[in-house]
């Protein structure tokens, strides 16, 4: 699954206000195949509809993370940060614990 930091909360939360948006809304992660390659697109979309049923919802900071079931699964556990030195969402994977 993946997680929000705190900061990367916060930056949502300011990109939903700056944009006027129902507070309600969440930041949906979604992955696509690149054509001819063996990678993924991840995308962010800021989304004022409620999250599916087949959805995976985490909330960090009281901002809702949202990733399809099938796509988590392929993902596996990552971590969505911000960096305010790029100004861009950031996703890591976690270090291993021992």
């Amino acid at each position: 699954m993946i997680k929000m930091t705190e900061r990367a909360a916060q930056e949502v939360r300011s990109l939903v206000a700056s944009k006027a948006l129902p507070e309600t809304t969440f930041l949906r992660v979604d992955a696509r195949p690149v054509e001819g390659k063996k990678e993924l697109r991840l995308t962010l979309k800021l989304d004022p509809s409620e999250p599916g049923t087949n959805d995976l919802v985490e909330t960090t900071a009281g901002t809702r993370l949202a990733v399809h079931q099938i796509v988590a699964a392929t993902l596996g556990d990552m971590n969505l940060d911000y960096s305010e030195e790029s100004g861009n969402f950031v996703f890591e994977r976690p270090e291993p614990t021992a």
